[in-house]
């Protein structure tokens, strides 16, 4: 059996893991229930940098202060091109 990088395969495969999966997804679609489940956001990151100590650091795009770890503060910080 290859290595897939899974802990534990399933009795009768991972085909038929997969097709119970798809089965019982279609029933819960059908009943019409409050909630979904979809494939979570992906958040883009930028390159800042501390306009206390000038510490580039990566973060997501929408960032307007951040913990330093230079300097061990709540600070603002400057978004760099490119």
């Amino acid at each position: 059996m290859a290595d897939d990088g899974r802990r534990w395969v399933p009795e009768g495969g991972l085909q038929k893991l997969r097709s119970k999966i798809h089965k019982e997804s279609k029933i819960a679609d059908d009943k019409n229930l409050p909630y979904t489940f979809s494939k979570p956001i992906r958040k883009s990151y930028a390159w800042f940098e501390c306009v206390e100590c000038g510490k580039v650091l990566n973060a997501p795009k929408n960032t307007y202060m951040l913990a330093c770890s230079c300097c061990k503060k709540l600070t603002k910080v400057r978004k760099l091109d490119g």
